[in-house]
């Protein structure tokens, strides 16, 4: 005789369920490249205690991170903009191309409006600024992850600014000299100006620009091929 003990018993459909969506639960994989060996070490710490992340390759370099890509095929790419080599904007453009399944996510200390532009053009999956909260940085990965793409909104706000404004043409003259290696008492004798003049037109070089210093004001005046 069979007894109730002795018949197998089903489970209760939502017992069944909840052991289904536990079996097939996956990790993300990411790989991380950056030249700095101690905020990637961090980084990959911080990621790997998430129960659905995972670290899979490190690297330094942007040949590294691109091989690494190829060859491994992570789910999330996380790349310094200024990673050593080829910069984070090619390694993107690299690791898309090669491994297109892989979503890149780029950080960078303070990414210009230009870099901003680029990398959301260039269908780069997100953008964050390096000091990120480790939450935020944790979610957005998620995010890239499910399909989204996310830009951090100060960046895009960056982006959408007026760009800077034309320098005159004697201010203009006065940059190509400095960026030369003139001094200030050279540009005012070869331009026929008092030194303070020429101090004059270096700052309201700086200040149409939107530029930092006057090296920042040369470096925008040729990015733009005002010089």
């Amino acid at each position: 005789m069979t007894t109730a003990l002795d018949r197998p018993q089903d489970l209760p459909p939502t017992l069944t369920m909840a052991a289904a969506t536990t079996a097939v639960t996956t990790t993300t994989s990411i790989l991380l490249a950056d030249g700095h060996h101690l905020f990637r070490s961090g980084l990959s710490a911080l990621l790997d205690r998430e129960p659905d992340l995972s670290v899979c390759s490190e690297a330094c370099d942007a040949e590294s991170a691109v091989a690494q890509a190829t060859g491994d095929r992570p789910d999330i790419a996380v790349v310094d903009l200024e990673v050593p080599g080829a910069g984070g904007l090619r390694t993107a453009e690299l690791i898309r191309s090669l491994s297109p399944r892989t979503a890149v996510l780029l950080l960078g200390a303070a990414p210009r409006a230009d870099e901003v532009q680029r990398a959301y053009a260039d269908g780069v999956h997100g953008m964050l600024r390096k000091d990120v909260r480790p939450e935020r940085l944790i979610s957005t990965v998620r995010e890239l992850a499910a399909g989204r793409r996310v830009f951090d909104p100060e960046l895009v706000l960056v982006a959408i600014r007026p760009g800077p404004d034309t320098p005159t043409r004697r201010e203009l003259a006065v940059l190509r000299l400095v960026a030369a290696g003139s001094t200030i008492g050279e540009v005012a004798n070869q331009l026929s100006l008092s030194p303070g003049t020429v101090r004059n037109y270096v700052s309201s070089a700086i200040a149409r620009t939107g530029a930092r210093n006057r090296c920042d004001a040369i470096r925008i005046a040729r990015e733009n091929d005002w010089l």
